[in-house]
Parts: C-alpha cells; structure tokens; sequence
C-alpha cells in the first residue's frame, strides 16, 4: 500500500539563506496565524507574535504537537524573505510587521 505523501513548500532564511522543507499542512495555518497577528498592528515584539500564535494554532490544530515557536521563527523569516514580514527596531525593541 503506498503511503501518501504530504506536500512540502521550501522556507528560506533571509539572511544565510539556509532552506528547510516543511509540510504545507503546517506551513499555512502557522503563516495564517502570522499574518492574522500582524494585521492591524504597528509592531509585534516575537514573544507577542508566538503567544498570539500559540493561540490560534491550538484552537485550529487541537492534535499538533511540534514545537509551535519553533515553526513560528521559521515561518516569520520566510515572510521576512518573500517581503511580507519586516523586522525593525523601535525604542530598543525589536519589533515584527507586515510590509506596506
């Protein structure tokens, strides 16, 4: 019996480059939760944004047990890469946003 196989999608770390595969089954709902934090707001310091994420992941994915910070930096770095997430600092702070 053949095993299905899930689909991957490739994130890619904005500044070394380094490219991972992860399974598009997490990959969307963990970039939904980013964008659904990051919408409306000015800024997001990453403990914001993870607990936000945090979340919403378990009410959406009850069963997931990976490591949901993890897949969160992960994730945020590709947006980070594809121009849809920035970085910046404010006060001190390091903060996450969407791009305008």
């Amino acid at each position: 019996m053949a095993k299905a196989t899930s689909k991957k999608i490739i994130v890619t770390h904005p500044v070394t480059g380094t490219e991972r595969k992860f399974d598009v089954a997490i990959y969307e709902p963990v970039k939904a939760a980013i964008l659904q934090s990051l919408k409306g707001s000015k800024g997001k310091t990453f403990t914001e944004l993870t607990d936000d994420v945090v979340k919403i992941i378990r009410k959406q994915m009850p069963e997931f047990k990976g490591s949901i910070p993890w897949y969160t930096i992960s994730i945020r770095l590709d947006l980070e890469t594809k121009g849809i997430v920035e970085t910046f600092v404010e006060k001190g702070k390091k903060l996450n946003r969407l791009v305008k």
